[in-house]
């Protein structure tokens, strides 16, 4: 009987690893989803009733569609936020802007039926203006997707843009710079210049 050289019994080790576990490592499956569910009208009239109560500033109505226990996640530099610090910052806000959002947005209720995002959600993207007292308006798109918890929201993710808001109001964003490296910059630059 033939000797195997080690280098083959490797070659054949890597090749039945890779064929054995690449299928499982590569075909994940996605979580099922529905487009249509039961409530989905409902649902999204109160996600509808509760985009309407924070642009009229009615907080009464806007904690009456929200779970007890809701979370609103992603909003200004927030990483999360209970219904009363949601409150409280929106409230803050209305100090200095009045937010109208456009009529014209888009709808979408998905149910997960399994999965780490098992729920009924709707989706919705739209476009808010807010309007300062010196008459100057910064207008942006944003996306919004709620997780219902029977006939209420129990979870709120907000994804826009804040930058776009920080620019409008003129404001730069630059990185973070350490005293030693201005006057290495600083040194860069003038070598630069001599050089030039």
């Amino acid at each position: 009987m033939k000797n195997i050289h080690p280098y083959n019994w490797i070659v054949l080790l890597i090749t039945i690893l890779l064929f054995s576990f690449g299928p499982r490592v590569s075909a994940q499956d996605p979580e099922p989803a529905s487009l249509d569910y039961p409530n989905v009208k409902r649902d999204i009239k109160v996600v509808k009733e509760t985009i309407k109560a924070y642009e009229n500033g009615n907080w009464e109505e806007l904690r009456a569609h929200l779970d007890k226990d809701a979370m609103v996640y992603n909003l200004g530099s927030y990483d999360s936020l209970n219904v009363e610090k949601t409150i409280n910052y929106w409230t803050k806000g209305r100090e200095s802007a009045t937010p109208l959002i456009s009529e014209n947005g888009i709808w979408l209720g998905v149910s997960v039926s399994e999965g780490p995002r098992e729920g009924k959600w709707i989706l919705h993207w739209g476009n808010n203006t807010l309007n300062y007292p010196n008459g100057e308006t910064i207008s942006f798109p944003y996306h919004l997707a709620t997780l219902m918890k029977d006939d209420k929201i129990s979870k709120i993710y907000f994804y826009y843009d804040n930058s776009r808001i920080i620019r409008a109001l003129g404001y730069s964003i630059d990185p973070p710079v350490k005293d030693d490296e201005r006057d290495d910059d600083f040194e860069n630059i003038e070598g630069h210049l001599e050089n030039n």
